[in-house]
């Protein structure tokens, strides 16, 4: 929410103490790693005082990354870059320096940057899952769908990857309008370590339906109507499901559902139409 510059106005006010009990809190906690890190790197001897180093440094770009990330939950994209910079100054291959700034730059709608700053951050550490999801994901909304599928490969060959299925399953939307044989391969994988997984079985009922192959692409929508609710795009789907199949009475009752459950929406519209 944008502050109200009135000095007189008590949310200003409030806003205000907020923002400084905030900045309070992010000074505290980088002079305590500061300290740490500094403290790391104190007397006595050490038996291999380059590795040392290059640790602290990792750290210190670690901390103003940190700060980094704060500040673009804050909105405050400049002072963000600000802290990447400083980051990247101490430390030029950080993984996590490199990721969070492709984040910011592809906030920022500069996508040749990001996609540098992607690859660095994938090359400096291979087991940097989330960056290399990401960049699959960024890759594949760019249109570089072939490419995508390199960084979704490397996500989820870190067993420790709590996301497994999300990058399986994006590899496969990201595949299916140029191979759609390897996207069900995706999809299924993402399947089956989480059943529930609505979009790809919405995913999978499309590709089928559009393969016609019509039983299949029903048992996939029935899946979906089993763990979630009807939307008007998996209604108009299952509507056109049935009719293809000629279970005209089955398809009514979808025809019903949507037009009565989401009169406004495109699919309703779409449904009005060829009754007409």
């Amino acid at each position: 929410m944008p502050i109200i510059k009135n000095s007189n106005n008590p949310t200003f006010t409030a806003q205000k103490r907020s923002f400084r009990r905030f900045s309070q809190r992010i000074f505290a906690v980088v002079l305590a790693a500061l300290l740490s890190a500094c403290a790391s790197t104190g007397n006595g001897d050490l038996p291999d005082k380059r590795s040392k180093t290059r640790v602290s440094a990792d750290e210190k770009a670690l901390i103003h990354t940190k700060l980094a990330r704060g500040y673009m939950e804050q909105g405050q994209l400049s002072t963000a870059k600000d802290s990447l910079n400083t980051a990247l100054e101490i430390s030029p291959n950080h993984s996590d320096s490199n990721y969070v700034m492709a984040l910011l730059m592809t906030r920022l709608n500069q996508y040749s940057k990001a996609e540098r700053y992607f690859t660095k951050a994938v090359a400096s550490d291979s087991e940097n899952s989330a960056a290399a999801h990401d960049f699959g994901t960024f890759l594949c909304q760019t249109g570089k769908g072939e490419k995508a599928k390199k960084y979704f490969d490397i996500a989820v060959s870190n067993p420790l990857f709590r996301r497994a299925e999300l990058s399986y399953m994006r590899a496969g939307e990201c595949l299916a309008s140029i191979d759609s044989v390897e996207a069900e391969v995706y999809l299924k994988k993402a399947l089956s370590i989480n059943p529930r997984l609505a979009p790809a079985l919405y995913k999978l009922a499309r590709m089928k339906f559009d393969e016609r192959n019509y039983l299949s692409s029903r048992a996939y929508i029935e899946r979906l109507f089993a763990i979630t609710e009807p939307q008007p795009e998996s209604l108009l789907l299952a509507y056109q499901i049935e009719s293809s199949l000629n279970a005209n009475d089955v398809a009514e009752q979808y025809r019903s559902q949507l037009l009565k459950g989401f009169p406004a929406s495109q699919q309703a519209r779409t449904v009005r139409d060829a009754g007409r």
